[in-house]
């Protein structure tokens, strides 16, 4: 049995070559996915100490369709835990239903949406009748948006998620909370406002409300559950491109083992790391027990998500797991972000819940069947 390899250990480690029992005819197979979500902006706007008999917390999600069309969606967040999902119909899901709790959709047109973001204001408003027949109109405006300073945020929305079907590694670039001096905000309910939450700290030396933004999202769904095939791979060189990904690979005495994974969307990209890399599956010693590391991050260095990887052969059989056990390390200098993550600790501890399980069967050597879930502990 391999011993544990810490990556604070050996961060350049390999695996050696006596993990495999046959040699390789060439090509590698890869047990991960990456998926985007095409949403562009989000705004979250609270009001739990003023609710409404349904709902305190209301986010708009803008988002392109495949004709590059504005389409938005609204998660009304309903107080008994679940949520009401009010869209376009011709919204581009992605892992809503899947991070959301006993949610209903709800298709609405949403007339009149906007989420328009310049270098010196903010204009947000959507309005819409709820599944009780009331009207619902939000309104945010802010100006002198230029004067603050955004900052990067790992979105904890897997946190509220209890069936999960991925791991949401949702990246919130250029993050604001919205300054009181400097904006009005509207929530009309069925012709009662309601008072949006204030921030208790002071940020940038202004006051602030509650409700925040994100002008430049960048969400992945990592591992989706997955019950299928999965096909062999032929690098040509150490890097190699399949489905959107690519793999830089090293080669262990004609071995291609996956060092890290690469995709990238608009301006963004996604890079997994792991130590050691994780071996040719589909060659390795029978009853063979390996521990390895993973890290994800994303094109900023303000932040890292790390975790664990295990890999162990029974038979025909490979079990895989992925942990992410070292949960959100963020890379903030203000100190009042630092207190803020430190006082709020589901901002960097939720991932820690989230464990992949996988099983892929050897039954077929051209092609390894796999199933695959996500589960919180």
């Amino acid at each position: 049995m391999k011993p544990n390899l810490s990556l604070k250990q050996n961060p350049s480690a390999s695996f050696e070559n006596d993990i495999y029992s046959k040699k390789s005819d060439g090509s590698f197979f890869s047990p991960f996915s990456i998926s985007f979500d095409d949403m562009e902006h989000l705004i979250l706007v609270n009001f739990e100490k003023d609710p409404d008999e349904f709902y305190n917390t209301f986010e708009l999600q803008q988002a392109r369709d495949k004709n590059n069309r504005k389409r938005f969606l609204v998660i009304a967040y309903r107080i008994d835990g679940g949520s009401d999902v009010y869209h376009q119909p011709d919204y581009p899901f992605a892992s809503q239903s899947g991070i959301l709790n006993n949610a209903e959709f709800i298709e609405s047109p949403l007339d009149g949406a906007k989420f328009e973001i310049n270098d010196d204001s903010l204009d947000v408003f959507f309005s819409f009748t709820d599944k009780s027949g009331r009207k619902i109109t939000v309104k945010v405006n802010e100006d002198k948006t230029k004067m603050k300073k955004p900052f990067f945020l790992l979105a904890p929305v897997g946190v509220i998620s209890k069936t999960p079907v991925s791991l949401p590694f949702y990246s919130l670039y250029r993050m604001s909370f919205i300054r009181k001096n400097h904006a009005v905000i509207e929530i009309d309910i069925d012709k009662v406002n309601r008072k949006p939450d204030t921030f208790p700290l002071p940020l940038d030396f202004s006051a602030n409300f509650f409700t925040r933004y994100s002008a430049d999202t960048f969400n992945v769904d990592l591992n989706k559950n997955y019950n299928g095939f999965l096909s062999p791979l032929k690098p040509v060189t150490n890097e190699t491109e399949a489905e959107g990904i690519t793999y830089e690979l090293t080669d262990n005495n004609g071995h291609s083992e996956i060092k890290r994974m690469a995709a990238k969307k608009r301006n963004h990209e996604i890079t997994i790391d792991l130590y050691p890399p994780l071996p040719d599956i589909a060659c390795l010693n029978d009853k063979i027990h390996l521990n390895g590391n993973f890290i994800i991050s994303t094109d900023s260095s303000s932040g890292t998500l790390t975790g664990d990887y295990i890999l162990e052969k029974q038979g025909l059989d490979i079990l895989m797991r992925l942990h992410a056990s070292g949960g959100w390390q963020p890379n903030e200098k203000r100190w009042i972000l630092k207190i803020l993550f430190l006082a709020v600790k589901v901002f960097k501890d939720w991932p820690k819940s989230y464990v992949w399980n996988a099983r892929i069967s050897l039954s077929e050597p051209d092609r390894l069947l796999m199933k695959s879930h996500w589960e919180r502990i």
